[in-house]
C-alpha cells in the first residue's frame, strides 16, 4: 500500500497544463524520453531495437540504449496520459510481470558517468525540465517497487484468509456448541419442573434424602475446593475476549513487521514497530497489544 499510495501522490502532481506542456515541445529533453520509454515498457507497448546513444542530462553525459520518442512514446503525449497513467495504476498494476521489471531496471539504475553513484532516473532531476515529468518518473518507480513488495505480500495475504476461513469455521462450532447448551437449559428447566411435581413424596422419602444429604454435603466441599479454579476461568475466559479484540490489529503489526522490517538492525526495526507501526494503529482506532512480543505471536514452540 505505501508504493500504491506513492503513486496516486505523484500522480495528483501532474496537471494537464503540465502535459500541455509537454505535448508543446519542439525538442523534447533527454531525460523526457528515458522517462516516456519506461512508460512504454510498463504499457508493454514496441521499443526500437537497442543501439547505443548518449544523452545530455543536466549538462552531463550519459551513455544508454537509444530512445523511441519518434517512432513510439510521443504518441503517449497526444492521448490522454494522465488517465491512462491513473486506470493502469487502479486496474492493471497486478499484470506487471518480472520481464517487464527487468527491462524497467536498466532506466531505474541508471547513472551518470562521471558519478556512478548518482541517479539518473530521479523526480528531483525530472522536476527540472518538467513539473509533469516528476509525476511521470516517481509513478513509474512506485509500480516497479509495488510489484517487487507484491511477491512478498500477496502470499501472506493468502495465509491470512486461510486463517479467517479457520476461524469462522471455528465460530461455527462455537455457535453449535451454544446451540447444544441452550437445549440442555431447557432440559433442565422441565427436570425442575418434574422436581417441583415429587415434593409430595418428600416425607415418604426422607431416610432416603438424609443420605443424599450427606453425599451433597461432601459435593458441596468439592465445589467450594473449586471456587479459586473458577475465578481463573473466568478471568481466562475475560482475557481471550480481549485477545479477540486486538487480533486484527496485531496481525496487522505482525505483518508489517515481517513484511517491512528484515533488512535493518534490531534497534531500528524496534523503532519501527513501536514507534511508527503502534502509533499508526493507534491513530486509526484499531485494538492493538501494547509492546506485542512478535516472537512469540507469530510462531509456537
Amino acid at each position: 500500500m505505501p508504493f500504491v499510495e506513492a503513486a496516486e501522490v505523484a500522480l495528483s502532481g501532474i496537471r494537464d497544463n503540465d502535459i500541455a506542456e509537454l505535448k508543446a515541445m519542439k525538442r523534447p529533453h533527454d531525460i523526457c524520453r528515458l522517462i516516456l520509454d519506461t512508460v512504454q515498457i510498463l504499457f508493454m507497448g514496441n521499443l526500437v531495437p537497442i543501439t547505443p546513444k548518449e544523452y545530455a542530462i543536466q549538462k552531463k553525459a550519459v551513455m544508454f540504449v537509444t530512445d523511441s520518442y519518434e517512432e513510439f512514446t510521443s504518441s503517449l503525449l497526444q492521448g490522454p496520459l494522465r488517465n491512462q497513467l491513473g486506470f493502469f495504476g487502479a486496474e492493471e498494476k497486478n499484470l506487471i510481470n518480472e520481464e517487464t521489471i527487468e527491462l524497467l531496471a536498466p532506466y531505474l539504475e541508471l547513472t551518470f558517468r562521471d558519478d556512478p553513484e548518482r541517479e539518473v532516473f530521479r523526480g528531483d532531476i525530472a522536476k527540472g525540465s518538467s513539473s509533469a515529468l516528476k509525476g511521470i518518473c516517481e509513478w513509474c518507480r512506485a509500480m516497479s517497487d509495488y510489484h517487487k513488495a507484491s511477491k512478498i505480500v500477496k502470499p501472506k495475504l493468502r495465509l491470512l484468509n486461510q486463517k479467517e476461513g479457520e476461524l469462522r469455521l471455528a465460530e461455527g462450532q462455537l455457535e453449535s456448541a451454544q446451540a447444544e447448551l441452550a437445549a440442555v437449559i431447557v432440559k433442565k428447566a422441565g427436570l425442575d419442573a418434574q422436581y417441583a411435581e415429587k415434593q409430595d413424596v418428600k416425607e415418604r422419602m426422607q431416610a432416603e434424602a438424609n443420605k443424599l444429604k450427606r453425599k451433597m454435603d461432601q459435593a458441596t466441599k468439592l465445589i467450594d475446593s473449586l471456587a479459586d479454579n473458577k475465578v481463573r476461568w473466568t478471568l481466562s475466559s475475560q482475557q481471550f475476549s480481549e485477545e479477540k479484540k486486538r487480533l486484527c490489529g496485531d496481525v496487522a503489526k505482525a505483518s508489517a513487521f515481517v513484511s517491512y522490517v528484515g533488512p535493518f538492525n534490531a534497534e531500528f526495526r524496534q523503532l519501527l514497530t513501536s514507534d511508527y507501526f503502534e502509533a499508526d494503529l493507534n491513530s486509526r482506532r484499531i485494538p492493538n497489544t501494547d509492546d506485542l512480543r512478535l516472537t512469540q505471536f507469530l510462531v509456537d514452540e
